[in-house]
């Protein structure tokens, strides 16, 4: 069987530094969870290949070579989830983050560094693959004083009461943003990002803090110039619509935190096309995926038990699929307009409903 072209069981918020914005640091690692093999019944590959790590490496480093980093960074992504031991999947995924390791100063790069240091490492052979800790360890004063440098711009920006002012917030919600900056850090005292509060705003990336519990309807709707959002784990709760029709957004992280992804969250994002979903998830909400025309690979973690109506249709590109349980309620029209490589194996699974 073909394997599908998943990409990333979503693009972390490091691909930010690819698409042109800059880095933020995460205060917790998405790189600790791992598949058992058992898992393999979930995905689909090339049997004329020996073993699944043999067909991942292989289409990995093809891709990339071809340019094809976003779909490469799949398959590298994957050999890290099934086998964290072997060092090619953490290798690849910093091969991927640093532009073939022209830039290690990106999200979570000491993170991967420390699994690959941990890993067979030792067993590479290539110099391209043995170079990359020689180089780490080199350019990590310059890495550790850029990023203090950014912290204390960003502690600035906090601090200054003419920034704070183009944000109108009341009891801890920030009701609406004046500002025209297109970088925008969250103030501190902030809990909650108010109904419509950045809609239709010109910014280009957003700093959230561990103090974020809540994101309301409309709240980043229509933002053209968003083009990546990670979403921290201390917020539960996003309102319906809050990141629809972001025309060139391309990234996006969900935390597990996060129940229930909501309505018609992403409807209409055109360019986006890697989603991580957070294991922890339990509904995918009606339209949520709705005309995400460039969505190409999606996994779906074992904790979703149901996936809302219209929730990936009208998805032209995308191919696969891969759903970790069973145990899914999957609504009519979900994958409607979609060209999943393995649909008579999901029909089989979940219904023609799901198609029509």
């Amino acid at each position: 069987m073909k394997f599908s072209k998943l990409k990333k069981n979503a693009v972390l918020a490091a691909l930010c530094l690819l698409l042109g914005t800059v880095p933020v640091y995460s205060e917790e690692s998405a790189y600790d969870e791992t598949y058992d093999e058992s898992d393999l019944e979930y995905f689909y590959w090339d049997l004329s290949y020996h073993s699944y790590k043999a067909y991942a490496e292989y289409k990995a480093d093809s891709l990339y070579d071809a340019g094809y980093t976003e779909d490469a960074f799949w398959y590298y992504r994957s050999l890290a989830y099934f086998y964290p031991k072997y060092y090619k999947g953490w290798w690849g995924i910093i091969r991927c983050f640093s532009g073939n390791f022209k830039n290690l100063d990106f999200v979570d790069s000491e993170i991967l560094i420390e699994k690959l240091e941990k890993s067979d490492f030792k067993s590479a052979k290539k110099k391209n693959e043995t170079d990359v800790l020689t180089q780490w360890n080199n350019e990590l004063p310059a890495i550790q004083k850029a990023r203090n440098e950014r912290a204390e711009l960003e502690a600035k920006k906090r601090a200054d009461n003419s920034y704070n002012m183009k944000f109108v917030r009341h009891d801890g919600v920030l009701e609406q943003y004046n500002g025209s900056d297109p970088e925008v850090i969250i103030p501190e005292d902030v809990t909650v990002i108010g109904q419509g509060a950045f809609r239709q705003t010109s910014i280009s990336r957003v700093v959230f803090h561990k103090n974020v519990k809540e994101i309301q309807k409309d709240a980043f709707a229509n933002c053209g110039s968003l083009k990546s959002i990670s979403i921290p784990s201390t917020v539960k709760v996003i309102g319906e619509g809050a990141f629809r029709q972001c025309m060139n957004l391309e990234s996006v992280e969900l935390p597990g935190t996060l129940e229930k992804i909501p309505n018609k969250l992403f409807q209409g994002c055109k360019r986006l096309t890697n989603v991580q979903i957070g294991k922890g998830t339990k509904e995918i909400g009606v339209s949520c995926f709705t005309s995400c025309e460039s969505l190409s690979a999606v996994t779906i973690p074992s904790t979703v038990t149901k996936i809302g109506d219209f929730a990936f249709s009208a998805c032209p590109k995308l191919t696969t699929l891969s759903i970790m349980s069973d145990n899914v309620t999957v609504g009519k029209r979900s994958f409607y307009g979609t060209h999943l490589e393995d649909k008579e194996k999901l029909i089989q699974r979940f219904g023609e409903e799901a198609f029509k």
